[in-house]
């Protein structure tokens, strides 16, 4: 179920991202990337608000089920958690919608940061095991650093059309060259993190990042001899497969290690 409620999320995320950018004409002619649902004209706005609203209460109603198998009736615990489902599905909405979108405002990283980071590691912590541990907040700053790493790919590629747009970014703000060195940080300090809890908590099961973090080294190296935008696109996909394989690899390494 978490899993699931996860995914709904990451969907719902997407749709409202192409639903916001088609109102609000980040998505215009000059914008590079593959070209968006509304945008191609596939959807149409409102089928697109229809997708946004069905995904949402999906995310709700899995949500919902996974906090009660949870806690049951202990209110206590469902409280927060609840309340903090319900700010990750407004901030998915609002990131690009309503009259003042944060993600046009520059705030679209810490924002990734703080919800697919902090919260999806450790939220995903409480609801299993119904308390807080100081030492997860290692790899949540791994995962909210990768991920942000993500859109910041992203974001680099956009700078030109955004700005035509009148969409701030960090990107955007910072310049291209700067940006790059953001990125950089991004990746290591997620990369220090995740080792810092694998020795932490004694847990060699970091080990199987390692695919992982190759393929997001080598991005790094890719991004530093690219400027335009073209350039820069090919390596959204590598940074966001390098950040499944590094968890996928230390989950894999990890039930290796309990079978031994």
């Amino acid at each position: 179920m978490s899993v699931a409620t996860t995914l709904l999320l990451q969907i719902l995320s997407n749709y409202a991202n192409d639903l916001g950018d088609s109102i609000h004409g980040a998505d215009h002619a000059e914008r590079n990337g593959p070209k968006r649902a509304v945008q191609s004209g596939e959807l149409s706005q409102t089928q697109m608000k229809n997708a946004v609203k069905l995904v949402a209460g999906m995310s709700l109603v899995t949500g919902c089920i996974l906090i009660w198998m949870s806690f049951h009736e202990n209110w206590e615990k469902i409280s927060p958690i609840f309340g903090i489902g319900l700010a990750s599905i407004a901030a998915a909405y609002l990131y690009t919608n309503g009259s003042k979108p944060y993600g046009y405002q520059a705030l679209g990283d810490i924002s990734v940061f703080i919800f697919f980071g902090l919260v999806a590691v450790l939220g995903t912590r409480y609801l299993h095991t119904g308390s807080w541990n100081l030492e997860a907040l290692l790899p949540s700053i791994s995962m909210g650093c990768w991920s942000t790493a993500v859109l910041n790919i992203n974001n680099m590629r956009d700078i030109e059309s955004d700005q035509i747009a009148g969409k701030e970014t960090i990107p955007g703000i910072l310049g291209l060259g700067n940006t790059k060195m953001y990125h950089y940080s991004l990746i290591s300090l997620g990369i220090l993190t995740w080792i810092g809890f694998g020795f932490v908590e004694s847990d060699f099961a970091f080990l199987g990042s390692i695919p992982g973090v190759v393929i997001m080294l080598k991005t790094c190296f890719g991004i530093a001899k690219s400027d335009t935008s073209e350039q820069l696109d090919q390596y959204l996909k590598p940074q966001a497969l390098g950040t499944f394989i590094a968890i996928f690899g230390t989950i894999l390494l990890k039930i290796i290690l309990l079978n031994f």
